[in-house]
């Protein structure tokens, strides 16, 4: 858990920034360059993209 960004799955830096909490209630991690595109899209579309995922 939080070991790789749950946006680009980067382990490298370690994901520091919040992004938000999966179905299980595990809080997920982005870097800093996926939290700042997360930032651009509504919050809907990006649980929708992650659970595509």
């Amino acid at each position: 858990m939080g070991e790789a960004c749950a946006a680009c799955h980067a382990r490298w830096p370690r994901p520091r920034h919040r992004l938000g909490a999966s179905s299980e209630g595990d809080e997920l991690l982005a870097c800093r360059e996926c939290v700042g595109i997360a930032a651009d899209y509504d919050s809907g579309a990006l649980e929708r993209a992650l659970v595509a995922h």
